[in-house]
């Protein structure tokens, strides 16, 4: 029996990243509770029990600590509560539970009759119900919707593990219900990846497997599809409910799983299956050992055989013929093993092809690796069919790239293909274990050729799509400069890079994004802008601190006179430079007690003037100044002085009473 895993299958990212934000909660030294199983898999909230997390049904029951918001999400009402008893909130609901959540908010609020298509009793639906102040109607199927009245504008959303087919059958019948329809599609494409991935697996194979709780949705929805394709399924939450009799003629058996099932589950499924495949081996070399008498060996078969004893150099394995087989280290496993006990034990079945079956000496030469690679090449094809990744080991650097062991198969890995970033010296990598996806494969010229690179662009894809969706504008991030360019800095906030552009690099003027930072400077950065579909961020150097011009700001008082520079001269006035990078502007009309038709009468670029602070306004920094109020302040000054130390001071003159109506003035 051969096993398949669905290329998607498992847990989808809404899921891990709840269940990453609940173990991360318990870093706070507080109690920490999930409101309501965090996901629909019960050996997963277990695992988080065990580690501190407890189920709560209600806000209420939570005196004090962290609560934990599910992945299905909650309405805005708890959100209140949780607040209102000064809980630390932890909102794990996914994203795309989010955008439903927000999509049929806004559809309710700009008048639409919100249509929620999904299980009208799911922890989603209702979610997505509560945003809607519980307006919304529940269609579960065609004929539900069928059945509504007509309303003049309908808006509707989806939950999001919805068949997609079911839904685009829904909205047509919907849109003979209305005369305006708004269609939110909240539904999640991993969903579709996993339905599709299943039905195209559930036609190549005899029995499907589906791994998942009893009460997710999905999972049994996944079950449904795999029996509607023609194909036997068997739903299960752990491998101790497999039985041997599902599997008893079966060739090909596959696995998939819902969205809520982790990994380490799958797995143990798997291991299981396989199992119940070496138990059934077993019985037909049992079989086959009884009836070794008819046995006739032909060089190029291949055999099932049993180990019977392992030395350093060679294993010997009984084939049920009159005298046992002998593998030899060299024919054991690629790259040779120091020792043969490194690749088999004592008990272990195994496939062998026959070299010799009529040596001079008795003795029957077999391949373990001649007859792994008839199997490897299929397993090779398969992974380059369905971009499954495969595990390989460095045997050598040679000029070009890298000789690896897949699966016993002796491949090649450019030195282009290594890396995100060309790598010269590679000789460091030998020795060690790495995966793999296959670039080309040609059994019939033994070539294969494979590609590490490909791989860690998907991670990086990946990390890209989490930190995107983490990302909020006025988040403050650490990054490392990356790149300088001619319009700014490139920095990586944690996988991906966001850009710095030339005028957010400094509250001052710089020509050069040089003048500010150097590549491999660890920086704090604002985040300016976030576009999750081209994954482009927008950051800020110069935001991540105060605005300097604010710190001259708050030192300058309205009314004081100082001395600056003339900066610029322009036709409505002239800019004074009061502090390194900080300019006001004195109006034409402030300029003299005169009467100005061009400020180069006055004064020229570069002269040094006493100015007034007239007004500060922090919001648009600006600074209005005035010239001839510092200068009438200077002559008040300088009078007061003269008559409070003149000798006749304490004589009136008619000047002294009435000097200012006879001020001479230019017009």
């Amino acid at each position: 029996m051969d096993i398949f895993l669905a290329k998607h299958r498992g847990f989808c990212y809404g899921v891990k990243r709840a269940i990453d934000l609940a173990i991360k909660s318990l870093e706070n030294a507080e109690p920490v509770y999930t409101l309501g199983p965090i996901i629909h898999n019960p050996q997963m909230v277990r695992h988080l029990k065990d580690k501190g997390i407890e189920v709560a049904d209600t806000v209420e029951e939570i005196a004090k600590g962290t609560i934990i918001i599910r992945s299905h999400g909650v309405g805005p009402d708890i959100f209140a509560k949780a607040k209102e008893k000064q809980l630390t909130i932890v909102d794990a609901t996914c994203p795309h539970v989010k955008k439903a959540q927000q999509a049929a908010s806004r559809l309710t609020q700009n008048g639409y009759q919100v249509v929620v298509v999904g299980e009208r009793n799911h922890p989603e639906v209702q979610s997505i119900l509560e945003w809607t102040h519980n307006k919304a109607l529940v269609i579960e199927n065609s004929a539900e919707a069928r059945n509504i009245a007509f309303f003049p504008r309908l808006g509707v959303v989806a939950q999001t593990t919805f068949s997609a087919g079911e839904f685009n059958t829904i909205i047509d019948i919907l849109e003979t219900k209305c005369d305006e329809l708004n269609v939110e599609r909240t539904i999640c494409m991993a969903t579709d990846q996993r339905q599709q991935a299943a039905i195209q697996l559930a036609g190549e194979i005899d029995v499907m497997v589906v791994v998942g709780g009893r009460n997710s949705a999905n999972t049994s929805r996944l079950a449904e599809i795999c029996e509607s394709a023609g194909c036997k399924a068997y739903h299960v939450e752990t491998a101790e409910e497999l039985r041997p009799e599902w599997f008893h003629g079966v060739k090909k058996a596959g696995i998939t799983a819902g969205a809520s099932t982790p990994d380490w589950i799958i797995e143990e499924v798997n291991n299981q299956m396989t199992q119940f495949q070496n138990d059934s081996q077993f019985e037909q070399l049992e079989q086959q050992l009884q009836e070794s008498d008819t046995i006739t060996l032909e060089p190029g078969s291949i055999i099932k055989g049993k180990i019977i004893g392992v030395r350093r150099e060679e294993v010997f394995v009984d084939i049920g013929y009159k005298s046992e087989g002998i593998i030899p280290l060299s024919e054991l496993a690629y790259p040779t093993p120091e020792q043969a006990s490194e690749v088999v034990a004592e008990g272990d079945i195994i496939n062998v092809y026959v070299i010799n079956a009529d040596s001079t000496d008795g003795t029957i030469k077999l391949s373990k690796i001649q007859a792994d690679k008839l199997t490897a090449w299929k397993k090779l094809e398969t992974s380059m069919a369905e971009m499954t990744p495969l595990t390989g080991k460095v045997v050598d650097a040679v000029k070009g790239g890298l000789l690896v062991a897949v699966e016993g198969i002796r491949g090649f890995v450019p030195a282009s293909q290594m890396e995100l970033k060309f790598v010269e010296d590679l000789s460091s990598y030998v020795g060690q274990t790495i995966t793999l996806l296959p670039l080309e494969i040609d059994p019939s010229k033994q070539k294969a050729v494979f590609s590490r690179k490909r791989l860690l662009l998907e991670e990086r894809e990946k990390l890209a799509g989490e930190l995107v969706a983490k990302l909020t504008p006025g988040q403050i991030v650490s990054g490392t400069v990356r790149r300088l360019t001619n319009f700014g800095a490139f920095v990586d906030i944690g996988g991906i890079d966001g850009l710095i552009h030339i005028s957010d690099l400094s509250w001052q003027r710089v020509k050069s994004p040089q003048e500010v930072v150097n590549v491999g400077d660890e920086v704090k950065v604002v985040v300016l802008k976030v576009d999750p579909a081209t994954k482009k961020i927008s950051l800020s150097l110069k935001q991540a601190t105060r605005d300097p011009w604010l710190d001259v700001a708050d030192q300058l008082l309205e009314g004081t006179v100082i001395t600056g520079t003339v900066s610029k001269i322009a036709k409505f006035g002239v800019f004074v430079e009061i502090a390194p990078g900080v300019e006001g502007l004195v109006h034409l009309s402030e300029l003299s007690d005169r009467r100005v038709a061009n400020a180069e009468e006055v004064v020229k670029t570069g002269q040094s003037v006493s100015v007034k602070i007239l007004s500060i306004n922090r919001e648009s920094k600006k600074i209005s100044l005035s010239m001839a109020k510092a200068q009438q302040d200077k002559e008040k000054a300088e009078y007061q002085t003269y008559l409070t130390n003149r000798p006749d001071k304490n004589k009136i003159t008619l000047g002294d009473k009435f000097g200012h109506l006879f001020t001479s003035r230019e017009d």
